[in-house]
């Protein structure tokens, strides 16, 4: 019986420290995504699947909102993006303890599969090798998704159809 627990507790030990749970083969029923980035946290760009809108960082003129639906496409690209660099995995917090670069970038990271919600904050300067206690691996793949939901917010017709962005950051 010993033995049987110790083979439990071991069994449970590897499938948590392993990131877990699979993800399902195909998008759930649940997902949705929040993606956020800034360098004025007053005035992030923001794709939200949740509440339904992208928002838009105009500068020196504030923010500029429109509702969103994503399309099905796009919701199945960000959802294998997910998978492919298995997001779950990171460190919910791999932001610097100081300010390395200006201006200096932040992202938020949000997102529902089966029911578990999953949360991750960076900034820009672990792209650039300066997060303590980062894994260079798990740098690269929190920018290679920032950079995919950035893409991604920029192809959409509601994103191109709000006002241009006037000015700039220091």
């Amino acid at each position: 019986m010993k033995k049987l627990i110790i083979l439990c507790l071991a069994v449970l030990f590897l499938f948590t420290a392993c990131g877990g749970r699979p993800m399902p083969e195909g998008v759930p029923d649940d997902f949705a995504v929040y993606y956020a980035d800034w360098i004025n946290e007053n005035q992030p760009d923001i794709f939200d699947t949740y509440e339904g809108y992208i928002q838009k960082d105009l500068i020196m003129n504030g923010t500029a909102k429109t509702e969103y639906t994503p399309s099905d496409e796009v919701i199945t690209a960000i959802y294998n993006k997910i998978v492919e660099l298995e997001l779950w995995k990171l460190p919910e917090n791999m932001r610097a303890r100081t300010q390395v670069i200006q201006p200096m970038g932040y992202m938020e990271i949000r997102y529902t599969i089966d029911g578990r919600t999953y949360e991750l904050l960076t900034d820009s300067s672990i792209f650039h090798g300066y997060g303590e206690n980062i894994a260079p691996d798990d740098a690269e793949k929190a920018e290679q998704f920032c950079m995919f939901m950035q893409k991604t917010i920029m192809e959409t017709e509601e994103y191109k159809s709000l006002p241009d962005s006037e000015g700039g950051y220091q």
